[in-house]
């Protein structure tokens, strides 16, 4: 009987530490969830660029690395980073990276860019022949999106982008807002404002996956 012992305790641990994880991940509704997070442009490509001289690249890795800390801190999902500084990273890099990683849904930043300075609004996007969980996923990040923002809906839309049709997983192009419109860009120095783009991505990704 005293043999058992150790035996027994080592059932009891093993039935707390499931217990335990299990209690951790409640209220966590993307625990289990492996969600690539892509900023767009970096390096030598700035993207867009405000009259003021705020890079796209700049701001896109601000949401970025704000959407991971969402991801991680409140929803519990596990996050690879395409790029977390300011290096250039190649499309077919970035694709490669995601799909290597088996993530379970793919979201690339970006902000737009106009030569009409009072060009702006919101857009999301997914591959023109993605599957249906990509366009419910750019659907309810468009939706999202334009609660925050509160500018002119310029749609839930489809293009052929090469991150959107060559990952494996789910996958949508985020265009908050444009750059280029000086009003904005002025907003988007605000680390506050930035910090609330990716709150609201990521409760589009939340409504996505239906907690």
């Amino acid at each position: 009987m005293f043999k058992a012992k150790p035996f027994i305790m080592l059932i009891l641990m093993a039935v707390f530490l499931v217990t335990t994880t299990a209690v951790a991940a409640a209220g966590k509704p993307l625990a289990g969830v492996k969600v690539v997070v892509d900023a767009g442009h970096g390096g030598w490509d700035p993207g867009a660029v405000g009259v003021n001289g705020l890079t796209e690249k700049q701001i896109n890795l601000q949401v970025a690395k704000a959407l991971r800390n969402c991801l991680v801190e409140y929803g519990g999902a596990q996050v690879v980073m395409t790029r977390t500084d300011d290096s250039y990273v190649s499309l077919a890099a970035r694709v490669q990276k995601a799909n290597a990683a088996w993530a379970d849904r793919f979201v690339s930043v970006h902000h737009n860019g106009s030569l009409n300075p009072a060009h702006n609004g919101t857009s999301v996007y997914s591959a023109k022949n993605g599957s249906a969980a990509s366009h419910d996923l750019r659907d309810k990040v468009q939706k999202r999106l334009l609660q925050m923002t509160g500018l002119r809906d310029l749609g839930a839309n489809t293009a052929n982008y090469y991150v959107l049709r060559n990952t494996r997983m789910p996958a949508v192009l985020t265009e908050a807002s444009f750059i280029t419109n000086p009003t904005e860009e002025a907003k988007l120095r605000d680390p506050g404002y930035l910090w609330r783009q990716a709150y609201y991505i990521y409760l589009g990704l939340v409504d996505h996956m239906g907690y």
